[in-house]
């Protein structure tokens, strides 16, 4: 019998190269422990979205999938395409959503908002949440979303505000964290418009095997 995993342990380096990159059995036990502590962030997300009837959806670093139904309840016929760096958590994900696969509602993939498989215009809004820290040129993955996103469409981008990270260990570790200022220029250089920026406060009780 395998022993479950107990993240708690883990140094904050390897920790955080799960956070950015899950892989394998470690990598699995880190996404449902961040599935919890990204709880509250994601669902206020989602409630910025605005979704229509119709509308198709594309997110960057969907995880183990466990949200997806969620999205594709928020409106009736809503087609979603994921990203997500980690084979590890498109299998996962493409399992656990498996029906809404194979109607062709959701797609997933393997890949970055760097270099996105789709044409102009394809989608009427776009989900990334905590992921921006990971990516090495953050306009180009913008530049990226905006081609794809309609004239009309919303990303909704979400982040780690850098003074709540102070301290903790694992976020000095391939995280780059960004003021309100310069997300704000990162979206207006990728010829985003209309941005606004909201903060919300919320307090993450730790657990065992919750240690970030």
């Amino acid at each position: 019998m395998n022993e479950p995993i107990d993240t708690s342990k883990l140094d904050p380096a390897t920790l955080a190269k799960h956070l950015g990159n899950p892989e394998g059995k470690i990598g699995k036990a880190v996404t449902a422990q961040l599935n919890k502590a990204n709880a509250g962030a994601y669902s206020a997300a989602l409630g910025k979205l605005g979704m229509n009837a119709g509308d198709r959806i594309i997110e960057i670093g969907f995880g183990n999938g466990q949200e997806i139904p969620r999205v594709l309840s928020l409106s009736t016929d809503v087609t979603y395409f994921g990203l997500d760096i980690s084979d590890t958590m498109v299998a996962d994900a493409t399992e656990f959503n498996g029906d809404a696969v194979r109607q062709g509602r959701v797609t997933l993939a393997n890949g970055t908002s760097a270099a996105i498989p789709a044409d102009a215009n394809t989608f009427d809004k776009a989900l990334a949440l905590n992921t921006i820290y990971f990516w090495p040129d953050p306009v180009a993955d913008l530049r990226e979303l905006r081609r794809v996103v309609r004239e009309d469409g919303r990303l909704v981008l979400g982040a780690m505000a850098p003074w709540s990270v102070v301290g903790r260990p694992v976020f000095q570790h391939g995280f780059r964290f960004y003021e309100q200022s310069e997300i704000r220029n990162l979206l207006a250089s990728a010829r985003f418009t209309r941005i606004s920026i909201d903060t919300i406060n919320e307090t993450i009780v730790p657990t065992t095997g919750q240690p970030w």
